[in-house]
């Protein structure tokens, strides 16, 4: 999948560190690719809510970093551009309070199907798909049935199509290689994204990589 992420290293490292962390800045400079509005049904168990919003993936930094790509898993609440807000927490998407308790692994299979996506199109499919993933319930993803439904807008029909064809290709999935991250706020829009799982030699690389920074800069105290 084509997508506007930090280099794995670097994205992993700092993760290692915010991730210890009990709150940190993100911000959200517009969508990534363009997007395109859909007309959105929730029902029980979910609070029930008829909207019609922009889907699309958000181009975000995270505590001041690089950009990377965020995709929207909080329907109820709303974020804005080029505000930076200081509330986020992040955490294993598995801790993430989704309605789907299978939604964290069938989003990390949705990212290891690599799909392209590097227009409006495919940018609305995706987040329709991981829409349904976090709001369904009844076990089958179909975006006209079920506790969460799609349909209409400037989305229909060409991204709701490629969502219900990525969505029903989970079934073959075996895996993921990626790790799925949330961003949670208590005042606006949680998010998601994931990152390439490293080989464990990357591991190794990484963790020695840290050591050698941690020697230089207790050597260079103890000169100073």
């Amino acid at each position: 999948m084509t997508r506007s992420l930090m280099a794995p290293i670097a994205l992993a490292t700092t993760l290692l560190f915010a991730a210890q962390a009990h709150a940190d800045e993100l911000k959200f400079a517009g969508f990534a690719n363009g997007s395109q509005s859909v007309n959105v049904a929730l029902s029980g168990p979910n609070a029930a809510r008829n909207m019609t919003t922009e889907a699309g993936g958000f181009t975000a930094s995270f505590n001041t970093g690089a950009s990377f790509t965020t995709y929207c898993i909080d329907l109820y609440q709303y974020i804005g551009f080029d505000t930076r807000y200081g509330d986020y927490s992040l955490k294993d998407a598995s801790m993430h309070s989704f309605a789907n308790a299978n939604a964290a692994a069938d989003i990390g299979k949705l990212y290891g199907e690599n799909n392209v996506v590097n227009s409006a199109t495919t940018q609305a499919a995706f987040q329709i798909a991981i829409w349904e993933i976090a709001y369904e319930t009844s076990g089958v993803y179909n975006l006209g049935t079920g506790s969460a439904m799609f349909s209409g807008g400037t989305a229909d029909p060409a991204a709701l199509a490629l969502a219900g064809n990525w969505l029903a290709g989970l079934t073959s999935s075996s895996g993921s290689a990626y790790k799925v991250w949330a961003l949670d706020s208590a005042t606006r829009q949680d998010q998601v994204f994931a990152t390439p799982v490293p080989e464990p030699t990357t591991y190794a690389l990484m963790a020695g990589g840290l050591l050698c920074m941690a020697f230089m800069a207790k050597r260079r105290s103890r000169q100073g």
